[in-house]
């Protein structure tokens, strides 16, 4: 097959191939594309942004519509943008599928750097047909938009360590701030990819600490207009938004399951249930999160060997799945939850296997960090299906192409040799 795709790269050309690759994709995404049926947060913002009514949401808990932090503002305002124009919930869903293709193209030209061009090729056309890509971006959700954003920082991350210079650093600032006003979790990725460059670092200590800081200034300065209008409108300091206490909390109660759901309620959960809906009735949406985040913090310290189950049962379901997938797969996709996790765990023993045999300790390593820091997005809060289709897969499915390709290669090889053995044994 690598044969065949060889010769057919040499007639055609790798260009040429890649948009036959991205055009035959995008026709079946659009082909197999539903009507909306998952309108999330930043849309429903964004219709009101449209109607001239600003930035405003109903906060969960309070029932309470009214300017909000509690949704990043980045999505809701290209969402708006995308209305404003008339295209409507489709062109959302195309704008979409339009940043999946930019992502798959990202992680093409990342990993061309590691293996061949018919390996990268393979590698491109396994991302652009990936299904549960494709099922994440006929949602009105931001999921394509941080697969690019996340695939880009990967990227910008691993050239810093090997030749920093200020434009990198420049960019992984821009992508930093970009990330923080769409989905705030990739503070938590960011301390891991920190402590990942001084690690792995080429140069000193201080150069990297300086890079690191000129990093951290321009995210800053991207979301300073943000947190300026919080602190304006909610007279309290709210960098992007304030839903932290909201997520832990739902990941960690006397209910909790691991996702977005919960047990029959107890005694404690009605106790908290009854607290929350008192605190709400006199406090605005920043001190109801901050009050759900200390009541999951001191459910956290008083349960240490439930909370220890619950972490265990989060990761297990972050890798391996549910019985129903979760979030967007929840409710129109059920039926591909078992081929789902057949696949995952096909994906992952040859991902595990292709990890392992790149020889650069640097990719290595951050591929590492990557998938780490997924993991504990949905160990500390809850499992959600998007935080590991989205952060882990784009690198997972090329990490198995590069071990099924190793894994043809060897039998290839080894087939060769038991012929010639054949051949010097024949008279």
């Amino acid at each position: 097959m690598i044969a065949k795709l060889q010769s057919l790269t040499l007639r055609i050309g790798e260009r040429n191939i890649l948009i036959g690759i991205a055009l035959l994709a995008l026709i079946g995404e659009l082909i197999a594309m539903p009507s909306p049926s998952f309108f999330g947060e930043p849309y429903l913002v964004a219709k009101h942004i449209v109607a001239g009514q600003g930035f405003i949401f109903l906060y969960p808990v309070t029932n309470l519509e009214g300017p909000t932090c509690y949704v990043t503002p980045l999505y809701a305002y290209i969402q708006a943008g995308v209305l404003f124009l008339g295209i409507g919930e489709r062109g959302i869903q195309v704008l979409n599928l339009l940043f999946l293709q930019v992502s798959c193209l990202v992680l093409y030209r990342f990993f061309r750097h590691f293996t061949s061009p018919n390996i990268a090729i393979i590698i491109f056309a396994a991302l652009s047909f990936y299904v549960p890509f494709w099922v994440l971006s006929y949602t009105l959700e931001p999921n394509t938009l941080n697969l690019l954003l996340v695939a880009m920082t990967v990227d910008r991350l691993y050239h810093l360590s090997k030749a920093p210079s200020n434009k990198l650093w420049l960019q992984f600032g821009i992508l930093l701030g970009l990330q923080l006003l769409l989905r705030p979790d990739i503070l938590l990725g960011f301390v891991l990819f920190a402590a990942w460059l001084i690690f792995y670092r080429k140069g000193s200590f201080v150069t990297t600490a300086k890079g690191l800081a000129i990093a951290i200034l321009i995210a800053l300065a991207i979301v300073s207009p943000w947190t300026i209008r919080n602190s304006l409108t909610f007279h309290r300091f709210v960098l992007v938004s304030a839903n932290s206490g909201m997520n832990l909390f739902e990941g960690n109660n006397p209910v909790a399951t691991g996702e977005f759901s919960e047990n029959p309620p107890t005694d404690e959960s009605r106790r908290d249930f009854a607290a929350i809906l008192d605190y709400s009735k006199s406090h605005d949406q920043i001190e109801v999160d901050q009050y759900r985040l200390k009541l999951s913090e001191e459910w956290i310290l008083a349960h240490p060997v439930e909370v220890f189950a619950l972490d265990m049962k989060k990761i297990w379901w972050h890798w391996y799945g549910r019985s129903i997938i979760g979030e967007q797969f929840h409710y129109k996709y059920q039926v591909f939850a078992t081929p789902y996790r057949v696949v995952t765990v096909l994906m992952l023993l040859l991902a595990f296997y292709g990890l392992f045999t790149l020889r650069d300790r640097n990719l290595r390593s951050l591929l590492i960090t990557v998938f780490i820091y997924s993991t504990l997005v949905s160990a500390i809060f809850f499992v959600q299906s998007r935080h590991r289709i989205l952060k882990c897969d784009p690198f997972l499915l090329p990490l198995a192409v590069i071990g099924a390709s190793v894994v043809v290669t060897f039998r290839s090889r080894s087939r060769s040799d038991k012929d010639r053995e054949i051949e010097q044994i024949s008279p």
